[in-house]
């Protein structure tokens, strides 16, 4: 199960930082607020992830 997070955890990275280039590269005026939210959102997800993996490794 681990792999599977840290897989889509890397395709969803992977896909929030093209759309950040994509939003940079047309001039969006939400550029800084997406990058925001989603870096904080994806980072949670990360920390979440190496918390309850790292749990579940030890049981």
């Amino acid at each position: 199960m681990q792999t599977f997070t840290s897989r889509a955890l890397v395709a969803l990275s992977i896909v929030y930082g093209a759309t950040i280039a994509i939003l940079a590269i047309t001039g969006s005026d939400h550029v800084g607020k997406f990058a925001a939210i989603g870096g904080i959102t994806i980072g949670v997800l990360w920390a979440l992830r190496a918390v309850l993996g790292n749990r579940s490794n030890q049981e």
